[in-house]
């Protein structure tokens, strides 16, 4: 009797972990229906500058792809605090038009030296049929 108990719970613990994986990876593929891949690095040059570069790949040509925004944040006591952010408007080299992939490279001098600072970009592309956003969050740096 205490083994078939056993075998049940077992059974109900499995059955839950698989159903929590396949949740999980269709939210995935839906999230970015248009993204095939992306990323971003954040690297401390010699000189103290932060260098952010970022990379997109669609799943066809875009009328834009590039970024919508890339925060410069710095880690603080209380959590994490935007910098700067570089958007369309300041920075035109984060987005093109009619391109099936987009990278950049952007230079960012920190305010302060000696803290950790990472990158959230968030990725966007936008065709006739729509648009896909994807955020992604860079390794943490200290400057």
């Amino acid at each position: 009797m205490k083994e078939n108990k056993f075998t049940r719970i077992i059974a109900v613990l499995l059955c839950s972990i698989m159903f929590c994986c396949t949740s999980a990876y269709a939210a995935e593929t839906r999230a970015s229906e248009r993204i095939d891949r992306s990323s971003v690095t954040l690297l401390k040059k010699t000189n103290g500058d932060l260098s952010i570069s970022f990379s997109i790949r669609a799943t066809g040509k875009m009328d834009v792809i590039g970024a919508s925004s890339v925060k410069i944040q710095r880690n603080t006591l209380t959590g994490w605090v935007t910098e700067y952010t570089f958007t369309p408007a300041n920075s035109a080299g984060i987005q093109t038009t009619d391109k099936v992939q987009h990278s950049a490279t952007l230079t960012y001098s920190p305010a302060f030296t000696g803290k950790e600072y990472r990158v959230i970009a968030m990725i966007y592309v936008e065709d006739t049929s729509g648009m896909s956003t994807k955020e992604l969050t860079s390794r943490v740096v200290t400057a």
